[in-house]
């Protein structure tokens, strides 16, 4: 007899529901229109307009990262000496290393200067050669370029930091 009692009253409930949504005769309101009017723009003083601003990325080093074929990859090992802010990019060598041709890097300082290195003064590098450059306390983007069988590969492209502490 309880479930009788439930499913009538569960019915009756569903009834009000509907007869309440359908009752109204009200029709709905229009929707508002909303007008923006810009506001007037006030023209830049001219030498304002003459200074362009620095890009922090080059188009060249703003793709991703390429992946080498498996057989030329090789690995390279990328710090920052916390002390002097010294970049420091070490070649490990790989399954590549007949391949590679040149590795250069690029570092594009937080004061908005960019350096180019190149490893081994651009000669094939050997395992444990290694790319040191200046870097600040802030952090640095570091974009490093393989050449291999005469095609150039961007295999790594990170920011790398100073640390604060040594700040005097």
């Amino acid at each position: 007899m309880r479930p009788v009692i439930a499913v009538i009253a569960v019915s009756v409930i569903l009834a009000l529901i509907l007869a309440a949504g359908c009752a109204s005769t009200e029709e709905p309101a229009p929707a508002a229109t909303i007008v923006i009017t810009p506001e007037p723009t006030t023209p830049l003083p001219t030498a304002a307009a003459t200074i362009a601003p620095t890009p922090l990325v080059s188009t060249a080093d703003a793709g991703p990262i390429e992946v080498m074929p498996t057989d030329q990859q090789v690995s390279f090992d990328l710090s920052k000496d916390r002390p002097t802010s010294k970049i420091h990019l070490v070649y490990q060598g790989g399954p590549g290393e007949r391949f590679t041709q040149k590795v250069t890097m690029k570092v594009y300082l937080s004061d908005g200067t960019v350096e180019e290195y190149a490893m081994s003064d651009g000669n094939k590098p050997v395992p444990n050669d290694e790319i040191v450059a200046t870097g600040t306390r802030a952090g640095d983007r570091c974009v490093v370029y393989v050449q291999a069988a005469g095609i150039s590969y961007k295999v790594m492209d990170e920011k790398v930091f100073g640390s604060a502490e040594y700040l005097t």
